[in-house]
């Protein structure tokens, strides 16, 4: 389950945990969320009232093919569905990012699954496409 609320800093988060309270003499039952942003990783704790309603972000995810890195360290993904190129998604630092670089630099052919939520993307996983019908 995503949630995205003031107490989170408005970010999309998955809901690691959630925990709820009795109703006290004078007020509702609260729901304490402990959630973990989608694209950082960092924790966070939201408490709302048991009635309240709280915020789904919308996520997105598809995968893209990688044909290549230009200068500046953003990758060159072909979107096969609509024929469009995206080259706007900085290749990711660390072993990802070394992996997607070692791929593409020896010619193998990569899909890169690519999230989408509330203005920002980010790259979460890559595998070799063995489907040579390029």
């Amino acid at each position: 389950a995503l949630v995205s609320t003031q107490s989170t800093g408005g970010r999309p988060c998955k809901i690691d945990n959630i925990s709820t309270s009795k109703p006290g003499k004078h007020g509702s039952a609260k729901c304490s969320f402990v959630a973990i942003d989608i694209f950082t990783g960092k924790k966070s704790e939201a408490i709302s009232p048991g009635h309240a309603n709280v915020d789904v972000p919308i996520v997105t995810r598809k995968e893209y093919l990688a044909s290549g890195i230009d200068n500046a360290g953003f990758l060159n993904l072909y979107d096969e569905e609509s024929g469009d190129m995206i080259e706007d998604i900085r290749l990711p630092e660390g072993d990802m990012g070394d992996k997607i670089k070692g791929m593409v630099d020896a010619d193998a052919m990569c899909m890169v699954s690519v999230i989408r939520s509330m203005g920002e993307e980010k790259i979460i996983d890559v595998k070799e496409d063995n489907n040579k019908n390029y």
